[in-house]
C-alpha cells in the first residue's frame, strides 16, 4: 500500500508539472501570437499609409508626400528585414533592431524572435510565413514604383499618373488580401494552441483528479485498515490482560495451599520428640520449597514468553505428583492419602492451567476434609474415552450440600465453612478448563465426598 501512495503522488506531482509547463507555454505561445497579431497591424498600417502618400505625391509632386512615403513603406520593409535575418539564423540582433524600426513595442520583440524561431518549420505558422514573404515582394515593388516615379518627377519627365495609380491600387488591394490572410493563419493558430491546452490540461486535470481520489482512498483505507489493527491489538492486550490477572490470581491461589502443607510438617515438627526424625521432615520441607520454586519458575517464563494459552503435551502423571507432593500435609499436621489410578498418562494441555485447576481441587479437598473419619483420602483418576481424556478428583471429606452445588462455579460464591475465601476459585477453575475446551461436572453426597469430572479433548 506505501507503494501504491508513492506512485500515485509521484504521478499527482508529475502531472502537476506538466500542466504547469503546458500553461507557461500557451502562454508564451498566445502572447506571441498577439505580439504577432500586433506587428500586422503595424505591417499594415505602414504599407497602407506609404500607398496613399505615395498617390499623393504622384498628383501633387510635393516632396514632403514622398518624405512621408519613404517614412511609412520603411516599416514593412523593416519587418521584412527581420524575417530574412531571422530566417538565415545568423544574427538575433539586427531582427531586434529591424523590428524596433517598424515600430513594434519593445516588450514584444522576444515573444517575436521566440515564436519565429521555434515555430517556423510548424505548418500552420510556415503557411503565414509564406504569406509575409508573398507581402514583403509586394512592398518590394510599391518601393520601386515609388522611387521611379521620384525618380521621373525630380527629373521633369511625364508620368502616366493613371497607370501608376492603378498599379498602386492594385499592389495595395493584394496586399490587404494577404495581411487579411496572415492574421487569419494567426488566428488559426492561436485557436488550436487554445484547443490543444484545453485538451492537455482537462486529460491532466482528470489525471490529478482520479489520482487524488485513488490517494485518498487509499489513505483512508490504510487508516481504516491502521485503526483497525490497533483495535484488534487493543482487543488482543485487554483479552491477554484480563487472561493473565486471571492466571495470576490463580497462581497466587494456588501458593497458598503448599503453604498449608509446610505449615502442617511444622506443626508435626513442633510436636515431634524424636530429634533424629527432624532430618525427614526437614528433607520434606526441602522438596516441597523446590516444588513450589520450580513452580514460580515455570509461571514466570510462561509470562514473560507470553504462553499462558499454550498447548503442549503433558506429563499428566508428573503434574500429578508435584501437585501431591506439595500438598502432602492438612495445616493440622495430619498426612494426606493420596491414591493415583491413572490409565492416561499423556495430554494435549497448558501444563501451568492444569497445574492451576488440580491445585484449585486439591486446595478444596484438603480445606473440606472431614477429620470425624478414620481416614482422610484424595484419589486421582484418568481414563479416556473415544474422544477425551476423563479426569476425576475425589475425596471422602464434608461434600456439598444440594442447594449449593449448582452454584459452586459461580463468581464470589463461598460455602458455609470457609468464609476467608473470595469464592473465586472454583470460578476460574472452570473457566481455565473452558479455555481449554473443555467441561467440569461434580458429583457430591452431603457427609460422603465430592467428585470433580474433568473432560478434556485429547
Amino acid at each position: 500500500m506505501k507503494k501504491v501512495i508513492i506512485a500515485l503522488s509521484v504521478t499527482i506531482l508529475i502531472a502537476i508539472v506538466i500542466i504547469s509547463i503546458t500553461n507557461y507555454y500557451s502562454v508564451k505561445i498566445l502572447s506571441a501570437t498577439r505580439a504577432y497579431t500586433n506587428f500586422e497591424s503595424q505591417y499594415s498600417k505602414g504599407e497602407k499609409d506609404a500607398s496613399r502618400h505615395l498617390v499623393s505625391y504622384i498628383y501633387s509632386k510635393d516632396d514632403i508626400d514622398y518624405l512621408f512615403f519613404k517614412s511609412d513603406i520603411n516599416i514593412p520593409i523593416s519587418d521584412s528585414l527581420a524575417r530574412e535575418a531571422l530566417e538565415s539564423g545568423k544574427n538575433v540582433e539586427i531582427a531586434r533592431i529591424c523590428f524596433l524600426m517598424a515600430g513594434n513595442h519593445a516588450d514584444d520583440l522576444q515573444q517575436l524572435i521566440w515564436f519565429f524561431k521555434h515555430f517556423k518549420n510548424v505548418p500552420l505558422f510556415r503557411k503565414a510565413l509564406g504569406k509575409w514573404e508573398q507581402a514583403d515582394a509586394m512592398v518590394g515593388k510599391l518601393n520601386t514604383i515609388g522611387a521611379t516615379a521620384h525618380n521621373g518627377i525630380s527629373h521633369g519627365k511625364a508620368l502616366d499618373n493613371e497607370d501608376l495609380l492603378l498599379q498602386v491600387n492594385t499592389i495595395s488591394d493584394n496586399l490587404t488580401v494577404i495581411q487579411q490572410n496572415f492574421a487569419t493563419d494567426l488566428g488559426v493558430t492561436c485557436r488550436v494552441v487554445n484547443h490543444y491546452v484545453y485538451i492537455i490540461n482537462l486529460s491532466i486535470i482528470v489525471i490529478i483528479l482520479a489520482c487524488a481520489a485513488l490517494l485518498v482512498g487509499t489513505i483512508l483505507k490504510k487508516l481504516y485498515l491502521s485503526k483497525k489493527v490497533i483495535a484488534d491489538q487493543n482487543l488482543a492486550l485487554v483479552t491477554m490482560n484480563g487472561r493473565i490477572n486471571k492466571f495470576v490470581y490463580n497462581v497466587t491461589h494456588d501458593l497458598r495451599a503448599p503453604l498449608s502443607s509446610l505449615t502442617g510438617l511444622i506443626s508435626i515438627i513442633e510436636r515431634e520428640t524424636d530429634m533424629s526424625k527432624l532430618p525427614e521432615y526437614t528433607e520434606m520441607m526441602r522438596e516441597s520449597i523446590e516444588l513450589q520454586d520450580r513452580y514460580i519458575q515455570e509461571v514466570l517464563y510462561t509470562i514473560r514468553n507470553g504462553d499462558v494459552a499454550k498447548i503442549e503435551v503433558c506429563n499428566l502423571n508428573e503434574i500429578v505428583n508435584d501437585i501431591m507432593s506439595q500438598n502432602s500435609f492438612f495445616a493440622e499436621g495430619k498426612k494426606v492419602n493420596f491414591v493415583s489410578q491413572l490409565e492416561v498418562k499423556e495430554l494435549k494441555c497448558n501444563a501451568i492451567c492444569l497445574k492451576v485447576i488440580f491445585n484449585n481441587l486439591i486446595s478444596n479437598a484438603i480445606k473440606y476434609a472431614d477429620f470425624s473419619k478414620a481416614e482422610q483420602w484424595i484419589k486421582f483418576k484418568s481414563y479416556h474415552t473415544r474422544k477425551h481424556c476423563i479426569i476425576e478428583i475425589e475425596d471422602n471429606g464434608v461434600g456439598i450440600k444440594p442447594e449449593q452445588k449448582r452454584r459452586i462455579f459461580n463468581k464470589f460464591f463461598k460455602s458455609d465453612f470457609d468464609k476467608k475465601s473470595m469464592g473465586l476459585g472454583l470460578y476460574f477453575t472452570k473457566q481455565a478448563i473452558e479455555e481449554m475446551n473443555g467441561t467440569i461436572t461434580v458429583k457430591s453426597i452431603p457427609g460422603s465426598g465430592t467428585s470433580f469430572i474433568v473432560s478434556l479433548p485429547l
